[in-house]
């Protein structure tokens, strides 16, 4: 039997990188009735999130039935800082299911462990 969250299965990923990598984490809370709504959105981004210069990955987290963190990978400090307007403006199409603004944080990769 899997293991689960809310009903969501737990499902591990490994993500292997080599040198420096920069993180924008994202805190969004939910309208707790638009989640499928919100996830469609997301899907229909895929395409163009996948398109960001500089981007290596990024991966969005169910923390609680109206929580979620938002983990983005990239491979400078400087893609990161080059990609903030076309990310807003993809983002912006998640505003209408948002319970409030998101919280926004930045930071360096210090410690990796893959096994």
């Amino acid at each position: 039997m899997q293991a689960s969250i809310s009903g969501f299965p737990i499902i591990e990923i490994r993500i292997h990188f080599s040198g420096i990598v920069y993180y924008r984490i994202t805190n969004a809370k939910i309208q707790s009735d638009k989640l499928k709504q919100a996830m469609a959105t997301m899907e229909s981004l895929r395409e163009n999130i996948g398109k960001i210069d500089g981007l290596v990955s990024s991966n969005l987290i169910r923390i609680s039935e109206t929580e979620m963190i938002g983990v983005a990978a990239y491979e400078s400090k400087e893609h990161l800082e080059a990609s903030q307007k076309e990310f807003n403006e993809l983002m912006s199409n998640m505003m209408p299911y948002m319970a409030e603004a998101p919280e926004v944080s930045f930071g360096e990769g210090i410690f990796s462990f893959n096994s």
